[in-house]
């Protein structure tokens, strides 16, 4: 799905989430959960093309592009 920062979407329940840290190694999960209900989250980060990133918790989580709908 095409989104922009700013934007809302709609995160169904069931959907996980991760946060990423940088490593010697390269980027590597740090957490992850999955929603036990649906959530409507902003977008911080649109550049990747497989994940946006969106703001849950006070912090940056990253969600999968095909989990997520644009609110209307």
């Amino acid at each position: 799905m095409e989104c922009n920062k700013g934007e809302l979407v709609y995160v169904p329940s069931q959907v996980r989430l991760h946060r990423y840290f940088d490593t010697m190694r390269g980027i590597m999960v740090k957490d992850f959960l999955t929603l036990e209900e649906p959530k409507t989250l902003l977008v911080v980060e649109a550049k990747q093309e497989k994940e946006v990133g969106v703001h849950f918790r006070g912090e940056v989580w990253y969600v999968d592009r095909k989990d997520i709908f644009r609110e209307e």
